[in-house]
Formats: C-alpha cells, sequence, structure tokens
C-alpha cells in the first residue's frame, strides 16, 4: 500500500516540478520581450529629428527650443531607460528564484517605463514637426504677403481715381506693412521662428483682407455715387407715373422715405473715405433693405390692382347672385311653411345670411366708391374684394342646398302621395288574387295584415291633409307601408304557388293510390291541410310521397310549374 502511496507522491513532486519549469519559461519569454523592446526604443532616431532643427539658424528661439528637446531626450535615457533595465535584471532574478508575482510586478514596472518614453519620444518628434511644418507655413505666407503688399501698393498708383478721396488713406495704410514684413526677416534671421510665424500670419491676413477691400471700394463708390441714386430716381418717377395712373400710393410715403435714404447715403462716402468699410456695409444695406421694402409696396398696389380688374366682375356677379336667391328663399319659405313643416335651423340660417349679405353688398359700395376716384388704394380694395370672395362662395353654396331642400319637400310628398296610391291599389289587388285562387278560403294573417294596411292608408291619407305638412315624417311612414305591403305580396305569392303546386302534384299522384295504400294516406293527409290552408305543409307531404313513389316526379313538376 504504501508503494502506492509513495508512487502518488513521486508523481505529484514531478507535476509540481514540471509547472514551475513551464511558468518560469514564459515569465522568461516575457521579460525577453521587454529587453526586445528596450532596445527598440534605446535606438529610436531622435538624433536624426533634431539633425531637421539644424538647417535653420541656431539662435534665439530656435536654439532654446532645440536644446530643450535635447536634454528632455538625455534625460529620459538616463533616468527612465535605466530604471527599466533594472527592472528587467531583478525580474530575471526572481524569475531563476521562482519568485513569479515579484517578477511579474518588476517586468509590469519595466514596460510603464517604456511606454511613458515612447509617448515622449513622439511628443518631442510632434513638437520638431510643427516647428517645420510652420516655418514653411510662414514661409509661404512671407511670400503671399510680400505679393499682396506689392500688388497693393502699384493698383494704388497705378489706379487711385478709382479710390476717390480713399486714395491717400489706403498708401498710408498700405506703406505701415513694410517694416513688418521686414521684421519677420529680421527675426527668422535671429532664430525667433515663433514669434516671426505668429506675426506674419497677422500681416498676411491683414493684407488679404486689405486686398479684398481695395477690389470692393470702386464697386463701393460707384453704388454711392451712381447706382442708388438712380435707383432713387427711377422710384420717384415710377411713383409719379403710378399716382397720374390713379394708383393712391400715400401711405408708402416715397418722397419723405426716399429724403431720408438719400441722407443716409451722403454719410456713406466719408465713410469709405476713412477706410471704415464694415460701417459703410452696414448703412448701404440698409438702404438697399428700406428701398426694397419700399418697391415690394409700390409693387403689391399694382398687383392689386391687376387682381381687382380681373375678379371685380365675378365677384360682383356671386355678390347679387346670393342677393338674388337669399330673397327668394325668403319669399318661397313664407309661402312654403303654410304648406309643410321646415326646419328652424334652415330659416334662421337663410336671415343670418340676409344680414351677411347686406354687410358686403355696403363694403361692396365702399369698392365702388374707392375705385370711383381719382386715386385709389387697391390694396385696400383688394383686401375688401378678397373678404366678399372668401364668404360669398359659402353662402352660395348653403343657400343653394337650402333651396334644393325646399323642392325635395314638394317632390317628397309628391313621391309619397304616389306610394300610398300604389300600396291602395295594389294590396286590392292581391287581395282580389287570394280570394280568386283555388285557396279554400284566405288565410287569417292575409287577413290581419291586408287591415294592417289599410289602417296605415287611411291614416296616411288623413296626414295627407294637415298643414303645414312633416314631409319626412309621412315619407318615413309610407316607405315603412311599402315594407309591410311588399312583404304581403311576397307572402301571398308564396301561398298561391304553393296551392296551386299541391293541387297539381296531388292531381299527379293520383295515379297511384288505388295501388299503394301509403301513398293514399299521404295524400288524403295532404289534402285535409289543403282544406286547413295549411298550404306549405301540405305541398311538402306530398312531395314527400311522390319522391318515395317515383323518386325525381316532385323536382320534374316543380320544373314544370315555374315554365308557366
Amino acid at each position: 500500500m504504501w508503494v502506492y502511496v509513495l508512487i502518488i507522491v513521486i508523481l505529484a513532486v514531478v507535476i509540481a516540478i514540471g509547472t514551475l519549469l513551464y511558468m518560469r519559461n514564459i515569465r522568461k519569454d516575457d521579460i525577453k520581450t521587454q529587453y526586445v523592446k528596450l532596445e527598440g526604443i534605446r535606438n529610436l532616431p531622435f538624433q536624426d529629428e533634431l539633425v531637421k532643427v539644424k538647417d535653420y539658424n541656431l539662435h534665439g528661439e530656435a536654439q532654446s527650443l532645440y536644446k530643450t528637446w535635447q536634454s528632455d531626450w538625455q534625460n529620459v535615457l538616463k533616468h527612465s531607460l535605466v530604471e527599466a533595465q533594472n527592472d528587467l535584471d531583478q525580474a530575471t532574478e526572481d524569475v531563476e528564484k521562482f519568485r513569479f508575482n515579484d517578477s511579474r510586478a518588476k517586468t509590469e514596472s519595466a514596460n510603464a517605463k517604456l511606454e511613458s518614453v515612447e509617448e515622449k519620444y513622439k511628443a518631442l518628434s510632434g513638437e520638431i514637426h510643427q516647428l517645420i511644418d510652420a516655418n514653411e507655413e510662414g514661409e509661404r505666407k512671407y511670400s503671399e504677403a510680400e505679393r499682396l503688399y506689392r500688388e497693393s501698393k502699384r493698383d494704388v498708383l497705378a489706379n487711385g481715381h478709382q479710390f476717390g478721396d480713399a486714395q491717400p488713406h489706403l498708401e498710408k495704410l498700405i506703406e505701415t506693412y513694410e517694416p513688418e514684413l521686414k521684421d519677420y526677416e529680421k527675426q527668422v534671421n535671429q532664430g525667433n521662428y515663433v514669434t516671426a510665424n505668429k506675426e506674419i500670419d497677422e500681416v498676411h491676413e491683414e493684407l488679404s483682407i486689405l486686398k479684398e477691400n481695395m477690389d470692393e471700394i470702386p464697386l463701393l463708390i460707384k453704388e454711392v455715387q451712381k447706382d442708388l441714386p438712380q435707383q432713387f430716381q427711377e422710384v420717384r418717377f415710377g411713383c409719379r407715373d403710378l399716382k397720374a395712373d390713379g394708383y393712391d400710393l400715400e401711405h408708402i410715403k416715397v418722397e419723405g422715405k426716399l429724403s431720408t435714404l438719400k441722407g443716409k447715403l451722403n454719410l456713406v462716402e466719408p465713410l469709405i473715405t476713412r477706410l471704415e468699410l464694415d460701417e459703410a456695409r452696414d448703412i448701404l444695406e440698409d438702404i438697399n433693405t428700406q428701398l426694397d421694402d419700399m418697391l415690394e409696396l409700390v409693387e403689391h398696389e399694382v398687383m392689386a390692382k391687376t387682381k381687382v380688374d380681373h375678379e371685380k366682375d365675378i365677384i360682383t356677379d356671386d355678390l347679387f347672385h346670393a342677393k338674388d336667391m337669399n330673397y327668394t328663399l325668403r319669399t318661397e319659405i313664407d309661402y312654403v311653411k303654410e304648406q309643410f313643416h321646415i326646419n328652424e335651423t334652415d330659416i334662421h340660417q337663410v336671415q343670418k345670411y340676409e344680414h351677411e349679405i347686406e354687410g358686403m353688398i355696403e363694403i361692396y359700395d365702399e369698392i365702388i366708391s374707392e375705385t370711383s376716384k381719382s386715386m385709389a388704394r387697391y390694396s385696400e380694395v383688394l383686401d375688401n374684394l378678397e373678404y366678399i370672395k372668401d364668404n360669398i362662395g359659402s353662402i352660395n353654396e348653403e343657400q343653394q342646398q337650402i333651396q334644393q331642400y325646399l323642392i325635395n319637400l314638394r317632390e317628397d310628398e309628391a313621391e309619397a302621395r304616389e306610394n300610398a296610391l300604389l300600396i291602395q291599389d295594389r294590396k286590392e289587388e292581391i287581395y282580389r288574387e287570394l280570394l280568386g285562387s283555388n285557396l279554400t278560403s284566405v288565410p287569417e294573417k292575409f287577413l290581419v295584415m291586408k287591415n294592417e294596411l289599410d289602417i296605415d292608408v287611411k291614416e296616411i291619407n288623413k296626414y295627407f291633409k294637415r298643414r303645414p305638412l312633416n314631409v319626412q315624417y309621412i315619407k318615413d311612414k309610407v316607405n315603412r307601408t311599402v315594407i309591410l305591403m311588399n312583404k304581403y305580396e311576397q307572402e301571398a305569392y308564396e301561398i298561391l304557388q304553393a296551392a296551386r303546386l299541391t293541387e297539381v302534384m296531388i292531381q299527379y299522384g293520383n295515379r297511384y293510390r288505388r295501388d299503394d295504400p301509403d301513398f293514399n294516406h299521404k295524400l288524403n293527409e295532404a289534402e285535409r291541410l289543403f282544406r286547413e290552408n295549411r298550404y306549405k305543409r301540405a305541398l311538402e307531404i306530398v312531395r314527400a310521397a311522390l319522391d318515395k313513389v317515383e323518386p325525381g316526379a316532385a323536382e320534374r313538376i316543380e320544373k314544370e310549374f315555374d315554365k308557366r
């Protein structure tokens, strides 16, 4: 037994040793990876990056930056890399002694230091490239600024008349940029690239704006001296012509507004002369906005007249059509309400429309009065005309519906009378058919139904004598009686058909009575039911009896009967 225990212990020891050796190899591989990383960082080409800066004047700011970058990198190499090296060496010793947790901690510490070195390398390299890019951009902007300076100076000298009184101010302003351009060269020669780049950014932006303003100044002067005064004259003369044509433009106050705008315009040219172009643009924009608003009002008047001329006759016809129809409706209602019951809502609606139409006619009279003047404000005329248009259409539609309602009263009464006569004639005709048929007697339910129809017809005829007549009530009453009449007719037809068909089948079945006692008994039963006015049941019995003695005979007899 102890042998087995010994074997198990030995196996456990072997497994434990194997596990330790396996874990040690893994940790060694991790440490080896960090050593490789360490060497890669130590060999980073930072000096190659610094060499790029040596092409510049290593004075002033450039020299200070160069030394700072070099010092920072050396400090990183001396401290962070050395500390990382020590951590890895200690981690190696810990692994050999199977202190895996300590080894892992040292490895992670070394990795953190190496990553911080990489970040520092990226940051320092980024600063170097940023300076190089900024210097290249500064040189480009310097060249561009020099070109803008020369072109601006040449344009002022060659085309001074285009700038008017602003020419001397432009010349002085342009000359102020010459020392600033020279200062850029001075700063570059002294190695102060950061300061130089910042200054040339400002100079380049100001010269670009100056060039744009110089291109715009002749246009602004033209707008002030020629374009806007010409527009003022066109508006003034155009409005005078419209007034002569009968337009009332007093509410627009053309002359007063033009005088105010002219006063504002006189402020613009001195601003241009002093190169205060933003203020000049604001005033010109305000002038153009007010001028557009004024022209929009004038155009509205012209369009209003066109619309008035186009729609006046149409709306006039609609208005007086509504008036005539309203009078007709009021007259007709006074007559009809003695004959028929009329909805009070319709009566009040017609009265309401009468007042509304009178109000619109007053507005229409104002329109006629306004357009007959030597000068008319067509915008107000159009507003009044559109008010009438917006309301008169719905009034005409509503009055048309009321008129149709009054017409329907007479037509519905006539239709109800005609249907009542048809009911009277048809119920008597059906009753005569029942009396003249082969029925032993008229079934009681038909007597009851006829009696109900008689009572309804009597009530209908009596109600027709009432005044005023409620047409809807009598119409509904007649319609209900028609439904009862149709039921009376349908059931009478079915009974007559059943009785006749029963007789035919009994006559056909007489041939089997002598030889078939059971069949004879069935036919005797059917004849008894027939005499008791139970025709449908008699038909069922004789049909079943025939199908038993002669299959298909009943169906054949029915088909031949239907063809008659």
